[in-house]
């Protein structure tokens, strides 16, 4: 398995600690955070959520935009390994970057009307599994749970609505939502 191979590595215990922590992260946060967060939108968009019932829209490609307007991760920081320049500002080495998952998702230069829920937006270079060599380990296996959450939700529940306001989880790293009733029939 992973961890065995990785403790026969020439891991320092911080870094095993890390890689452990980065892939229980990957493999749950993200899909807990994300699930809630797109039956929230949707109930919100009831619009859209019937164009998903209808299948005038893939799941599939749903799953990115419901991603992009309720990323799993609110933030991301990284520390500067040499000296740069991103957009004009000079970043020194050792630097501490932070990038904002929903204010990103949200670029005007990106997104054509960025403000609306688009189920069937194309192309959709959302950033909420991170990007390059810093994408989310875990993103291909949390895309098919959430495709599959999705299609059985629409089977069994065929209306979905807000029964109360959600209650978010207090943290500047992930975009929890601890409670969210919904009224179903």
């Amino acid at each position: 398995d992973i961890m065995t191979s990785l403790a026969h590595c020439e891991l320092a215990d911080a870094e095993l600690e890390m890689f452990f922590f980065l892939l229980t992260v990957a493999g749950n946060d993200t899909v807990r955070s994300a699930a809630p967060g797109g039956l929230l939108a949707l109930a919100e968009h009831p619009e859209a959520r019937l164009e998903l019932m209808e299948r005038q829209v893939a799941v599939d490609m749903a799953v990115e935009e419901l991603l992009r307007w309720h990323p799993p991760v609110l933030s991301f920081r990284r520390t500067a390994d040499r000296a740069t320049v991103l957009a004009g500002q000079p970043i020194a080495a050792g630097d501490k970057v932070v990038v904002f998952h929903a204010s990103a998702n949200h670029d005007e230069r990106v997104f054509a009307d960025p403000h609306r829920l688009d189920l069937a937006r194309s192309p959709n270079p959302h950033v909420s599994f991170g990007d390059g060599p810093h994408v989310c380990l875990g993103a291909h296996f949390a895309r098919l749970q959430l495709r599959v959450l999705h299609e059985e939700a629409l089977r069994v529940l065929p209306r979905t609505e807000l029964a109360g306001p959600p209650r978010r989880l207090v943290s500047n790293f992930i975009n929890g939502i601890k409670s969210l009733p919904l009224r179903v029939g």
